[in-house]
Order: C-alpha cells, then structure tokens, then sequence
C-alpha cells in the first residue's frame, strides 16, 4: 500500500499562501508592483512592495491568522465591509 495517491494531508487549517508567503501578504508585493507598473516605476513598486510586505509580515507575527479582516472590520467604515450581523466598530460596550 505505497499508493502515493492516498496520502493525507498533514495541515487542513493552513491560510492559503503564494509561494512561499501568506496570501495577504503576497498581495501586497502583487498591488504595489501593479502601481509601480502603470505609474511607469516597475523596480521601484516590486521594491517597495517587498518592504511593505516585510513589515506587514512582521507586525503580523504571532497574531491571529485573520489578522488582516480584523484590522478592516476595524478601520473600514461598516457599509465597505457589508458585514450585516456584527455590531459596528465604534460600539465598544455591548447590551447583555
């Protein structure tokens, strides 16, 4: 029985990931070379998306792995998000 077809997955719960880097973080470098692409600076968007997202990574380590939905649930007003269940943002003391 060496079918290698029957071979299980080790981690279900991983984020997805491009590459080598989560998905968030790679579509930083993939947006910021984007911009630099149409503005007419290729080198310097891959540049400064590399940088973006290496402080991204790092303020993200060691967070909860939706860290990126928390901090636009947070920031982004509710009518961006279309979350229709939660309460909003500002309403920090909930009745009950």
């Amino acid at each position: 029985m060496s079918d290698v077809s029957l071979e299980i997955p080790r981690r279900l719960n991983d984020p997805p990931r491009m590459f080598w880097w989560d998905l968030d973080v790679s579509l930083l470098v993939l947006a910021s070379a984007l911009a630099g692409m149409i503005s007419g600076f290729f080198l310097t968007g891959c540049a400064l998306g590399l940088l973006l997202a290496a402080a991204y990574s790092r303020a993200k380590s060691g967070k909860h792995p939706a860290y990126a939905l928390h901090l636009l649930y947070w920031h982004l007003p509710a009518a961006v998000t279309g979350l229709k269940r939660t309460p909003p943002s500002w309403m920090r003391e909930l009745a009950g």
